[in-house]
């Protein structure tokens, strides 16, 4: 549908006139008062898209196993490297390492409260080198990385809410939920007798992980029902050491203390997505019969389900109605279904995807890889809006003037050259707001989206301006 905007031409050219990218399918010059502003809709096609796999090098850690009745049942599990700052150094006249323990503290997590997990600790036999990018992603294979033969080295039987700490404790401000794994005193004893020996490799990261301690593999091992969202992880020591009077400077008494040396992000810290062996293929084949469904799509985290949006870009490029006319604003927006499964079927209500990354189908291992934040130009930032119900995607005139000077140019065609995929992601910021960081969202969360093959009709909305 093709009309005038003749009542709110003024507005209309004060908005989009900011843009530094207003982009041509013809030129835009004119000495004139007045410029003719025209909106013009264009059908665009959709479906769901399954990542294989997904980049999970994030500043969190997931941990647990789920079964959905929708989605199908999966878990998570995770490798850590434990940071050791430089110039580390143990009280000058310790006595002994009392006990070690690791400690995942969480913010908050997705399933049932009370439902109780096993999980297992095994330290990894492995030197991780940073050429080993696949490690990053969810579907590495942690068997390459660990002995599973070899006796673990703690486990531990836990619930997402501890009911040992009072209500009163728990509702404070200041509780910070956590799993906490006795790693046993022999652990303790190889760090001392390590650190008294060889102190050289306790002088930085690098020589702690490649002499002590190369990390750890975290997973579950028994129980279903709920998935933890692991914000903080410390290996904490407990230790025996004197301390010397200050007026003499003799020894005078034994104190109990502890130190803790965490997982960071200057060391490696990547979760894994799996599918418990006995229930791989039913999982595998809900998400595929998911992607099959043509009247809607989906986005579903941690699963890996998206949405591939094919833009019509031959249709743009050829119209002649606009062979001379300036792209100046392309906006999508797509609405969301109430439910993204059935609303009577799942005791626990999932998430939505507050922040979906759109991005080039041909990008999204280098964007991710090489930790790009979206730009508005190849790559855009919808966020769901509850008063629309909807994600929308602005400035798009940007994206698709680069795919025609990919045609002008006489680049060879591709068939993702008009694809691009919806992505859920979840934003870091600094301290003044901005945004410098996106990552997959790893939480459980899901949307439905208005489209498919047979779906509703999705359009993307043009403003055309010319002299």
């Amino acid at each position: 549908m093709k009309f005038k905007l003749l009542a709110v031409f003024t507005f209309t050219a004060l908005l989009y006139s900011c843009d530094d990218s207003t982009t041509g399918v013809g030129d835009f010059v004119s000495n004139l008062d007045k410029i003719e502003a025209f909106s013009d809709t264009y059908k665009i096609t959709s479906r769901t898209h399954k990542l294989d796999k997904v980049y999970s090098r994030t500043n969190k850690a997931y941990l647990g196993k789920y079964t959905d009745p929708d989605f199908g049942q999966y878990s998570a599990d995770f490798i850590t490297q434990i940071n050791c700052p430089e110039k580390f150094e143990l009280p000058e006249h310790l006595k002994e390492i009392t006990g070690a323990s690791l400690e995942l503290y969480y913010t908050d997590f997705y399933g049932d409260s009370l439902a109780t997990l096993t999980v297992q600790v095994d330290t990894l036999n492995k030197i991780i080198e940073d050429s080993d990018t696949g490690l990053y992603y969810t579907s590495y294979e942690p068997k390459d990385y660990y002995d599973e033969t070899k006796t673990p080295l703690a486990v531990k039987t836990y619930a997402a809410v501890d009911m040992s700490v009072s209500d009163s404790l728990r509702n404070t401000s200041d509780y910070y939920p956590s799993i906490k794994i006795d790693l046993g005193k022999a652990f303790g004893e190889r760090i001392q007798n390590l650190y008294t020996s060889k102190p050289e490799y306790f002088k930085d990261a690098y020589s702690f992980i490649n002499n002590v301690l190369k990390g750890f593999y975290v997973h579950t091992t028994q129980g279903d029902g709920s998935v933890v969202y692991i914000k903080d992880i410390w290996l904490r020591l407990n230790l025996d050491y004197y301390v010397e009077r200050e007026s003499t400077g003799e020894i005078d008494s034994l104190v109990q203390g502890n130190t803790v040396l965490a997982a960071s992000k200057e060391v490696l810290m990547s979760t894994r997505l799996g599918y418990p062996e006995e229930q791989s293929d039913n999982s595998k084949d809900r998400l595929d019969e998911l992607v099959d469904e043509k009247g809607h799509t989906y986005l579903k985290t941690p699963a890996g389900l998206c949405t591939e949006v094919t833009l019509p870009i031959d249709e743009i490029y050829n119209d002649e109605r606009h062979k001379n006319d300036t792209l100046n604003s392309v906006t999508l927006s797509i609405k969301k279904y109430r439910y993204a499964g059935d609303e009577n079927s799942n005791t626990f209500t999932m998430g939505i995807p507050q922040n979906v990354l759109m991005v080039r189908k041909s990008d999204i291992n280098t964007f991710f890889e090489q930790n790009k934040t979206y730009d508005n130009k190849t790559s855009f930032l919808g966020t769901y809006s509850s008063n629309t119900n909807s994600y929308t995607f602005s400035k798009l005139n940007r994206l698709i003037s680069n795919i025609f000077s990919e045609i002008r140019s006489g680049e060879e065609y591709t068939e993702d050259r008009d694809k691009v995929l919806l992505i859920p992601v979840t934003t870091e910021t600094d301290a003044e707001g901005n945004i410098i960081g996106v990552s997959h969202d790893m939480e459980v969360n899901a949307a439905k989206l208005f489209g498919g093959e047979d779906g509703e009709e999705l359009n993307i909305e043009i403003v055309y301006t010319k002299p």
